[in-house]
């Protein structure tokens, strides 16, 4: 039985759509727990859960991820706090904020700390390109990433609207990660038509100027 039991809790940590069957989970849970009724204040609990996650994920919003390197990104908008949620249910292991701490970023901390997820923040008050000043930050967030793919990670990247800031620093990523301008502009139309669609060329562009 505790080998089922650890299956279940295994599967509850990372219920992504990919993950094994939980109808077949939840079919050994209940013939195990006909066996032994005094399992019940231990399955019982298990069999809640599992069906409370089928519930969510029948209502969850899908999450385009795109495989990286060894991970995976996403780009989109402003996550809510179901949304967040959603994310961590499709495997989402990081969640990457644009906005600045006035258009409510550190809410998005709070959300994504309570999902355990990691949060990672380069606060942007305009859609213009970063300056000068700012590009060893910039850097320094990118190795971080990078890093975090070769570990599997998967990365949602958000401002508002998911549209300039982030297709800018997706983008700026993609060629940081060594891919060519070409590559890089076709994984970004791959991870969000809408964004690559209108991003905004000089945008794009920005980022030659100190690769």
């Amino acid at each position: 039985m505790q080998k089922l039991i650890n299956e279940a809790e295994v599967w509850l940590k990372s219920p992504d759509l990919s993950a094994g069957d939980p109808e077949k989970l939840l079919a050994a849970l209940q013939e195990e727990l006909g066996k032994d009724k005094a399992a019940g204040q231990t399955l019982g609990p298990l069999i809640g859960k599992i069906r409370s996650t089928q519930n969510r994920l029948k209502n969850i919003e899908s999450i385009n991820w795109v495989t990286i390197n060894q991970g995976k990104l996403a780009i989109g908008h402003r996550p809510s706090a179901k949304l967040i949620s959603d994310i961590k249910l499709q495997g989402g292991s990081h969640i990457l904020t644009l906005l600045s701490e006035s258009e409510g970023a550190k809410e998005i901390e709070n959300g994504t700390i309570k999902e355990e997820l990691k949060w990672l923040w380069f606060a942007m008050e305009s859609a213009e390109p970063p300056t000068e000043e700012r590009l060893p930050e910039l850097k320094s967030l990118f190795a971080d990433m990078a890093k975090a793919l070769e570990g599997k990670a998967s990365i949602y990247i958000h401002c508002s609207a998911g549209i300039h800031r982030t297709g800018m620093i997706a983008h700026a990523f993609l060629r940081y990660l060594g891919q060519s301008p070409n590559i890089a502009k076709d994984n970004l139309k791959q991870l969000r038509n809408t964004t690559w669609r209108e991003v905004g060329e000089k945008r794009l562009l920005w980022v030659e100027t100190w690769l």
